[in-house]
């Protein structure tokens, strides 16, 4: 048999716990008899993961000035327009891969670094 007290002792700790936390949002509520009681609110959970997206974003400028830096901006040039020519999902990824000032910018820094061309 569960002993009363050290329930209801748990349930206080963890209500302290609750409250303590500092990333949770504690909101002041009055009570019909006048108590004021803290009530932690819940935390929304974002839709859009932005770090990720941004990471993703970044990762893939890097790749495609690595593959300007690669291949040469006249070599890069010509897969992308056959890239153009080709249906519609081969059309989509040579709008993805066109090269932009931080794709050049980027190709430019590494072909400081990387030996060859």
């Amino acid at each position: 048999m569960a002993d009363v007290n050290k329930d209801r002792f748990i349930e206080r700790l963890n209500a302290i716990q609750q409250k303590s936390d500092p990333k949770k949002k504690v909101v002041r509520k009055v009570n019909k008899d006048g108590l004021v009681v803290e009530v932690v609110k819940p935390r929304r959970k974002k839709l859009l993961p932005i770090k990720s997206m941004v990471t993703i974003a970044l990762i893939f400028v890097m790749f495609k000035g690595f593959v300007l830096a690669q291949l040469g901006v006249d070599e890069y040039e010509s897969r992308i327009d056959t890239l153009k020519k080709g249906p519609s999902a081969q059309v989509f990824a040579a709008f993805l891969l066109d090269s932009d000032p931080a794709t050049e910018a980027m190709a430019r820094g590494l072909r400081v670094v990387m030996p060859g061309k």
